[in-house]
């Protein structure tokens, strides 16, 4: 039998306190999500570094759209960043609905391990036809 998750209480049955090694850090600037558009020929490539969390998903959520507005193809590299929660991988899913309605390709670059497993238990690298890994022979 399951036991019901205990919240407020520590083991010894005294109040929670909190943790100050673990309490919540806002991301410093040289951590926070970096965006470079660049153009060439009717593509345009996306570099995301940094962070990717919640706070960045309005500002990356509006230069891929106004990338895909101008009907270029384009390809996401996720090559520079070193963290991306469940609001990168809403980000990528809603990117491909957007790129597919606007009959445009959307490719990806994984990126890092950490940023790559993220992806792959999401189950998402299989949403992407085209994945466009540098480290993959040509």
């Amino acid at each position: 039998m399951m036991r019901p998750f205990r919240r407020g209480r520590r083991r010894n049955g005294g109040p929670a306190q909190s943790d100050p090694g673990r309490a919540f850090h806002p991301a410093r600037a040289d951590e926070q999500l970096r965006i470079e558009v660049s153009e060439s020929a009717g593509s345009a490539r996306l570099a995301l570094s940094g962070q990717f969390d919640i706070a960045s998903f309005d500002e990356a959520s509006r230069a891929l759209q106004a990338v895909l507005d101008r009907g270029l193809d384009v390809v996401v590299d996720l090559g520079g960043l070193d963290f991306m929660d469940s609001t990168g991988v809403r980000f990528l899913v809603e990117g491909r609905d957007a790129a597919r309605d606007l009959g445009v390709k959307l490719s990806l670059v994984p990126g890092g391990d950490p940023v790559r497993r993220v992806l792959t238990v999401a189950g998402v690298l299989a949403l992407f036809e085209d994945v466009d890994d540098p480290r993959s022979p040509p």
